[in-house]
This record gives C-alpha cells, structure tokens and sequence, in this order.
C-alpha cells in the first residue's frame, strides 16, 4: 500500500485536517501539483514494489489540472485505482471517472468532509454518488462526540454504494492545531459505533476501520460482538507511506513533519516502511494511554496503542522527544 499525493489544493477547509501541514499551497501554483515525469517514477516505485494498486490523495487529487493525463498513465500500467476525494466532482472529472472500467476504479467519498458553499459541495456529492454508484466507497472522519451516522445508511440503499463504511479517527498534527478526539473521548465514541454497527449490521453493511482505532474504546464485550460482526476490522497503526509532491515520503499525515525520507529511485516500498519502523521502535512501546506499556493485548500484538501521532504528543515537551526525520 503507498498513497501518491497529486495535489496540494483543496477547496474545501475542514477543522479536523490534518494534512494541512504536509501540504501547504505554494504561491507558485506549478508546485502544488505533481509533474507528470515524477508520477511516472513513483508508477516504476509501485511496480519494484509489486503494489497493483494506486491510492490518489491530496488536498483534492481531481483539482490536478491534467487529472486524466494520470489516470491515463496508471491504466496503462495494469493499475487498479482508488481515488480519495470529498465527491464534489466537475460534470468533466465526473464524466471521466465514468468512462473508467467500473473493476478498475473505486471512489473513497469523505462524507465528512464541510465547505462554506455546503449546498453547492453537497448538490454536486448527491450526483456523484448517483452516477458512480456502486464504485462510491463511503468514508466518515470522526471528530467531534456529537456524532450521527444513520444518514450514511441511508445514502447507501438510496444510490446503491458499495456496501461498505470506512471509519477514522481525526488524529492531531504535530502543531496541535486542528481539531482531532482527545483519548479520554474514545469510550463515548465506542458506544457509538457499537450502535451504529447494530444498524449497519441488520442492513448487511461491512464497517472498517482505518488507522488509529484501539480495542479498550469498547467494553470487552462489545468488542467480541464487534470482532465477530465485522471481522477483518484492523487495531492497526503502520507507515502507509505517503509520497509527496516535495520529494518526501512520510509515515502518514499526521507525522508528515516528523517521520520522512527523501525518495530515492530505486526504493522499494518494504525498505522504506523498515526505516519507519525502526525510527519509531522505541515510541511504539508506549502508545496513547499510560496503561498501554503493560496492556496484555499490546504485547501480544493485538493493538498497537493507538496512532502514534497521539503517542508523539505525549512525549512532545520531554527529553524523549522526536528531534528529526529517519
């Protein structure tokens, strides 16, 4: 798995954003958007690395001004392509990601996702997922406690998505300045879930679970219903590897400022993940609660602690601090 960032521009400004460090709009518009050459090299990176698949994030990746030039390049590899994006297409992007092979294509929809023109940006959502249909994959950031999903149920019988619920927790950048779920919050947020996955569940639509989730938000017995109802969930917190547009690749958004390397040719995706790894050996026997140190399940490898941007912050201000980049 490895993300290609091919934008840097996004119109939308959701509080919770935590890639707004990591890619911060140059005056230059030219750099905010990847060359296609570089795309080239990170297609011949994800062939050494024998990843069929290419994950398009930005800032909004449909706002790159030779979109289609990309899509073009990847298909012609043999890529199958996932595209992350808040679904408020164009009538033009949307109608090329309609003339895309419909085995080739998925479309991870940020519903959480918020503009100051909302009605426009949910006007032009409702097509999209119309149109697109069954390839729409729902997405949804939690952020705040105050949180409703049944309408995500809704829109999926209503425009007949892909039956599936991707969940994540809104994590903290490194400067701490958006909006993200504070750990002690993580119980009331499990209630949640658990009544939502109920409903979700009679309707026979799948919840997963992206990074950052960890098994004590849940009482012991809501997790066994949890783990058997949806059983490929995932406590998981890994270097995705996101490749930016600035030469970077990084752990993920959130430790975009703190764990990177410079790209290389010749890399391959599993040497770049060791590096990581090792670089944050020591902080992964923590995690975001004191308690994590001496939890059963986490020394038995069934959750990692928590996001480890969490976990950074606890340590931010001692001498254990993260100094540099791997």
């Amino acid at each position: 798995m490895a993300n290609l960032i091919i934008s840097r521009v996004c119109n939308i400004d959701c509080d919770y954003c935590f890639a707004r460090e990591a890619l911060r709009p140059s005056p230059n518009s030219s750099e905010n958007y990847v060359a296609p050459d570089t795309f080239e090299t990170w297609l011949d990176f994800l062939d050494r690395s024998n990843i069929d698949e290419i994950r398009l994030l930005g800032g909004e990746p449909t706002h790159h001004p030779q979109f289609g030039l990309l899509l073009e390049r990847s298909l012609e590899r043999g890529k199958k392509i996932l595209l992350f994006s808040h679904g408020g297409f164009s009538e033009e992007i949307l109608g090329l990601l309609e003339s895309l092979p419909d085995e080739r294509l998925r479309v991870m929809v940020n519903i959480s996702a918020r503009s100051s023109r909302g009605n426009r940006l949910q006007k032009r959502r409702r097509i999209t997922l119309k149109r697109l249909g069954s390839r729409v994959i729902l997405g949804y950031t939690i952020a705040h406690t105050d949180l409703h999903l049944e309408s995500l149920l809704k829109l999926i019988d209503r425009f007949s998505l892909c039956r599936v619920i991707r969940l994540g927790l809104a994590q903290p950048v490194w400067e701490g300045s958006n909006t993200y779920l504070h750990p002690k919050q993580y119980p009331i947020i499990g209630r949640k879930i658990i009544e939502f996955g109920k409903m979700a569940k009679d309707m026979d639509i799948k919840i997963e679970f992206d990074c950052g989730f960890v098994p004590c938000m849940f009482s012991s017995q809501d997790r066994e219903w949890l783990e058997q109802a949806f059983p490929n969930l995932g406590w998981h917190c890994n270097p995705v590897l996101d490749l930016n547009i600035d030469g970077r690749s990084f752990h993920c958004f959130p430790l975009a400022q703190k764990s990177f390397v410079y790209f290389q040719d010749g890399q391959k995706a599993d040497q770049i993940r060791a590096q990581m790894t090792e670089s944050l050996r020591l902080y992964r026997i923590a995690g975001i609660y004191p308690e994590c140190s001496h939890c059963s399940l986490k020394a038995k490898g069934n959750c990692p602690g928590g996001c480890m941007s969490l976990t950074l912050c606890r340590y931010r201000e001692t001498d254990l601090a993260i100094r540099c980049s791997v």
